[in-house]
């Protein structure tokens, strides 16, 4: 039975739950509105995923079965205690089948929570930051699960010892029964008490502490993005006062859900090519800085009096301009985080406040953006000489114009790299020719062809984006583009995630699909032995943001003699090569990104690094050459890997 304490008891903390979980509901409704509603059942089967299966989490051995551990017990007991509520008295069987489950868990729960608090207080990894609460919170559970545990070895003393094998772990965990001697019935309500009140503390404090997660990222994985994966929310320019997100209280309430959710885990961190390569960009340190700005600001911005609130957050006590700029949008911080934090798109908003509205950014991304608004390419070469490739590389490539309503397979997106750039013109020049072998039915706009957008877009103009944007779209409706084969990853996350937000709808794949296809369908055949060895790098635009991982390694496999080396870093857990986001043509200082990449991939002892993305396929290059191994090591599309095994002879190209 209850009595009136402990009713008294349960109501103080229902309230404590309530107001402490309402504070923070009513700061996150502080941001601007966005919809996360619908699709409730994919939702539901990734909270599922996420939460039950710990799907992320365990990916990290054995800290991740660690938590798994904490988690099973958790939950178990919080279903029998609610369980034993509803129907009050068990059966004896029920009963005893009910202990030995709680006795079992409660056992797996300290292991867990034991191993934890070892990790965090004595091996103390470099991404862990440990904080008073941390502390507290871990003891906490410690004490729960301990006098759980006393509780239940006072009750097997109680009745002379083990006659029930269901009260066996309470024996075995906490002391041998004599060791209570006589005192031990009067010791089970005191322990007991002492146990449920530590249990009614833990809940009371819930809201307040590190254990707050509990309640707000199992919320922030209900409402992760369902939209397509790395695609950037647009703009509305022409309906908009304010551009991008210079305070904090215009980002939406659901990336104020993100600040609240983050448990400092620090996988962010882990991952992270700039913070790893000595930048002073840090994920968990740019969330954790943006809840704390938030935090200290929510109460102004409740009394209608945001503006009296005079600290800055780019540049104040927030986030730094080097922390914007560092950023490479590889997004493995968010594949990495388990409760779906959204770094990239925070940044890419930063960016886009400060590009936009405040007119800053980095000097080479100024000469970026003027090169795109002149000749819409990133370099700056003349748009006119946009298709002039082909006659330098040799190569017959059909120009789609409006006029002739041609009939084709696939539209070419050649991209500013494969237009512009001396090495990757010789990867879509054998491109070309594996897809003239294959017979395949191509063209390209030409100099009707713009830069997809993807260099202004995650450095922050969305304004030049969206020009860029309307006027491909225009170019690709006029002749009725519907399928698109690009060779460059982030052409093809444009195209084919953004596009759509402004009405150009495309079935846009990737040459390593499309060349897959071509070998599964027969129109071309790897018939030349490569005895060689190769070590493929997984571009971060091709791996995380399209999840295509197995279709270089197929065509690589088609090739008779490649073997296939693989880095320690492969598939969606590869290293970024440095180029993304804009930083293709920023300056680096310190470490470079793609040399400790190419370290690695040399490090295979490959006689060819293979690359499926002209940024990496140039920035590998860059750093083969810093490591002096460009004699001995070859950087390779997989385009051109798999025209020398298809003894496809090139035509002479022509002297510039």
């Amino acid at each position: 039975m209850v009595n009136a304490l402990d009713f008294s008891l349960i109501l103080l903390v229902v309230a404590s739950i309530a107001v402490g979980t309402w504070r923070k509901v009513r700061r996150i409704g502080l941001g601007l509105p966005e919809d996360r509603s619908g699709n409730t059942r994919e939702r539901l089967g990734a909270l599922w995923r996420a939460v039950v299966g710990h799907e992320r989490i365990l990916q990290e051995r054995p800290e991740g079965l660690h938590h798994l551990c904490l988690f099973a017990a958790f939950a178990v007991m919080v279903l029998a205690v609610l369980a034993v509520q509803v129907v009050f008295e068990l059966p004896r069987p029920a009963a005893a089948v009910l202990t030995l489950l709680l006795n079992g868990v409660g056992l797996l729960g300290f292991y867990g929570t034991l191993r934890l608090f070892v990790r965090r207080y004595v091996a103390r990894p470099d991404r862990l930051d440990n904080k008073p609460e941390d502390l507290w919170g871990h003891a906490l559970l410690l004490l729960i699960f301990l006098t759980g545990f006393l509780t239940e070895a006072s009750r097997v003393a109680a009745v002379g010892g083990i006659r029930h094998p269901w009260l066996a772990s309470g024996f075995l965990v906490a002391f041998p029964a004599d060791l209570f001697g006589g005192a031990a019935p009067s010791l089970v309500p005191v322990l007991w008490r002492t146990h449920l009140y530590l249990v009614l503390f833990a809940l009371a404090t819930l809201p307040f502490g590190r254990l707050s997660h509990v309640l707000f990222s199992t919320v922030n994985v209900f409402l992760q993005s369902l939209k397509p994966k790395g695609a950037f929310q647009p703009i509305d320019l022409e309906n908009s006062e304010v551009f991008g997100v210079g305070q904090v209280e215009r980002f939406t309430w659901k990336q104020l859900l993100d600040l609240e959710a983050c448990v400092r885990c620090g996988r962010c961190q882990a991952r992270c090519p700039a913070f790893n390569t000595g930048k002073s960009l840090n994920p968990k340190k740019v969330i954790q800085d943006l809840k704390a700005h938030w935090v200290a600001k929510a109460p102004f911005l409740a009394r209608g009096k945001g503006e009296e609130f005079e600290t800055l957050m780019i540049d104040g006590d927030g986030v730094t301009q080097d922390d914007l700029w560092a950023c490479t949008t590889c997004r493995h911080c968010m594949e990495a985080c388990p409760v779906m934090i959204e770094h990239v798109d925070k940044i890419v908003d930063m960016r886009r406040h400060q590009v936009l509205t405040e007119g800053v950014m980095p000097q080479e991304l100024v000469t970026v953006n003027k090169n795109l608004e002149n000749n819409f390419n990133p370099w700056g070469v003349g748009w006119s000489a946009r298709n002039d490739w082909t006659k330098r590389r040799g190569v017959d490539v059909r120009v789609l114009t409006e006029e002739e309503s041609p009939e084709f397979e696939v539209l070419l997106w050649v991209g500013c790299a494969g237009s512009y750039d001396d090495r990757y013109q010789r990867v879509m020049a054998s491109f070309c020719r594996i897809l003239d072998a294959a017979g395949v039915s191509y063209g390209v706009l030409g100099t009707q062809e713009k830069c997809c957008g993807d260099p202004a877009r995650s450095s922050g103009n969305e304004y030049l984006y969206q020009t860029l944007v309307a006027e491909n779209i225009a170019a690709m409706d006029a002749i009725g583009v519907k399928k698109i084969v690009a060779t460059c990853p982030h052409c093809l996350k444009t195209l084919s995630k953004e596009y759509p937000q402004f009405g150009g709808n495309y079935q846009v794949v990737h040459h390593s699909e499309f060349l897959v296809g071509l070998l599964a369908q027969g129109r071309i055949k790897a018939s030349r032995p490569l005895p060689t060895t190769v070590t493929l790098h997984d571009s971060c635009y091709l791996s995380r943001y399209a999840g295509l991982v197995d279709e270089p390694r197929d065509l690589l496999g088609a090739v008779q003699g490649l073997e296939l080396v693989e880095m320690q870093r492969c598939r969606e857990e590869n290293f970024c090569c440095g180029a993304g986001g804009g930083r293709m043509w920023m300056e680096e200082h310190g470490t470079r990104i793609n040399n400790v990449r190419a370290e690695e991939a040399l490090s295979t002892g490959a006689a060819v690094i293979g690359s499926a993305c002209p940024f990496c396929l140039t920035m590998l290059s860059d750093g083969v050459k810093a490591h002096k191994r460009e004699e001995d090591v070859q950087v390779l599309d997989i385009a051109e890997i798999l025209e020398k095994a298809m003894a496809v002879q090139p035509v002479r190209e022509k002297t510039p």
